[in-house]
């Protein structure tokens, strides 16, 4: 259901209910004030010489004829005239004529003044003993209803009285006297709205609903058109990835809507983001593994396909391809290390772990991994590490990964027979770990270059045609992001130097 439609419903809902209310209680007022006024009325009467004529005659009290046609019509809830008809002469009436007398069984009647309408008020009064009966054989029952709260103390109450052709009202009174023939007096009156009354009413109903409705209509039409351009936004943005946010003025309820979608949608946009980070690192990933891993693993497959070959034929293994196999699924291994550490440092929002990081047991763990094939090239692979525990706080995967790097490099590029040693140890408040060799080292315009993605020197290039040159980059990135210096140094003595250093711990 649409705002307007729904506002359009509340109104009527909640406005029948209160114009019923207001009706219901309009009604009982008007009651409430007719019932006060005909006891003050019956009183006055009682007081004014009622008593003594009923008294005189009871049979006949009220003397006939007690009916008498008013001019006009008075206000509901008012008696219809300044005196009853309590002797032979009928009084004025509102209008100030005399009204003709009604004979028995004669019934009201309406008669017109001028142009309007009008319609006679009848207005009994009757006397009744202590016990609630009466002289006057034409009076009627006292109601049981008065009769009941009379006798529980109240001094007027009062009925409805329902006679043929109108409703009315019956009031009981209790006089100052407890005893004689008009201990208590009850009076009638006929309850008869204007001409026109009910019409009027439903007029004025309707009236009050349709200003009611204009006005919730011309107070939500802007409402509902920021609502609707906001939803225009909404949609555009939606269909332009949530880049463009939704346009911000005021300060109500829709205004703060809008700033929960912007938030929203720049939370999306992020996540979207990332996601497509991701998916561009992992298709990276697979691009670089599908290609470097191929060439490599294709060679691996020629040297185990000889050493098969020679197994089946009875010949002697030979030992350069056995090594040759070793050394490729070694740089296998490696390979795919560095493109998982590649792939998670290109996201764009990588969680570097902060936990205590023992170097000893990390340093041990990359020269153990590198030692089998060091050794089966015949090369020397050392390493010292201080007595006492050395830590520092990082990703441990990661600054292995970086330190396993440097020790690859060193052993993949020094010569065969050569030596490679890792050194470990404290300067203060901070760590120092080496990796150094005594390879043909790097040449000095090459040295600023050794670092970046995909560089690889023409000497390492026409040794190992494999690889995008990932070690080097992957281990300086790791050191940044945490914080360390790696640093390439030439011995004066031939060789290269690394040196990673960072803040240790406790």
């Amino acid at each position: 259901m649409k705002l307007r439609a729904r506002l359009a419903l509340v109104v009527l809902v909640t406005a029948v209910p209160v114009i019923a209310g207001v009706a219901l209680l309009r009604e009982r007022l008007q009651w409430t004030a007719t019932e006060q006024s005909l006891a003050d009325y019956a009183r006055d009467r009682m007081l004014g010489g009622g008593r003594e004529a009923c008294e005189a005659n009871p049979e006949l009290f009220p003397p006939r004829p007690w009916m008498r046609p008013d001019s006009r019509m008075p206000p509901r809830g008012l008696p219809p005239g300044p005196e009853l008809p309590l002797g032979p002469n009928v009084p004025r009436g509102v209008g100030g004529a005399r009204g003709a007398p009604l004979g028995p069984g004669q019934e009201p009647r309406e008669f017109s003044s001028g142009a309007a309408l009008a319609v006679e008020v009848r207005t009994e009064l009757w006397a009744y003993r202590p016990d609630f009966t009466s002289h006057n054989r034409e009076a009627p029952s006292f109601p049981t209803e008065i009769r009941t709260a009379l006798e529980g103390g109240a001094d007027h109450a009062s009925a409805e009285w329902f006679v043929p052709t109108h409703d009315g009202i019956a009031v009981g009174v209790r006089m100052p006297w407890d005893e004689g023939p008009c201990a208590w007096v009850l009076v009638r009156r006929t309850q008869v709205d204007p001409p026109g009354a009910q019409r009027g009413l439903l007029l004025g109903t309707a009236v009050l609903l349709a200003v009611l409705l204009a006005a919730v209509m011309f107070t939500a039409g802007p409402v509902v058109e920021r609502i609707r351009r906001l939803t225009r936004q909404v949609r555009e943005s939606a269909a332009a990835r949530y880049a463009n946010p939704a346009d911000v003025s005021g300060a109500d309820e829709i205004t703060e809507l809008a700033e929960a979608f912007n938030t929203a949608a720049s939370e999306v946009r992020g996540n979207l983001d990332a996601i497509e980070s991701r998916e561009q690192a992992l298709r990276s990933f697979v691009e670089n593994t599908t290609h470097d891993v191929m060439v490599p693993l294709t060679v691996l497959q020629g040297h185990l396909t000889a050493i098969r070959r020679r197994t089946e034929s009875g010949e002697s293994v030979d030992r350069t391809s056995v090594l040759e196999a070793l050394q490729e699924a070694h740089y296998m291994a490696s390979l795919i290390h560095n493109l998982s550490a590649v792939a998670r440092l290109e996201q764009d929002h990588v969680s570097i772990d902060r936990s205590r990081v023992d170097l000893v047991a990390l340093v041990e763990r990359a020269v153990a991994r590198h030692a089998p094939i060091a050794k089966a090239r015949g090369i020397s692979l050392e390493h010292a590490v201080p007595p006492e525990p050395l830590a520092t706080r990082g990703d441990v995967t990661l600054l292995e990964q970086a330190v396993s790097n440097l020790i690859h490099n060193a052993v993949r590029y020094v010569e065969l027979g050569g030596h490679v040693a890792v050194v470990l140890a404290r300067d203060g408040g901070r760590f120092s770990l080496r990796i150094l060799d005594d390879g043909p080292g790097i040449p000095e315009e090459l040295r600023s270059r050794v670092f970046e993605r995909a560089f690889r020197s023409d000497a390492a290039r026409s040794r190992h045609p494999g690889g995008l040159g990932l070690g080097l980059s992957i281990a300086l990135d790791v050191a940044r992001r945490h914080g360390f210096e790696l640093e390439l140094r030439s011995p004066e003595d031939g060789g290269a130097e690394f040196e990673l250093c960072g803040d240790a711990s406790a």
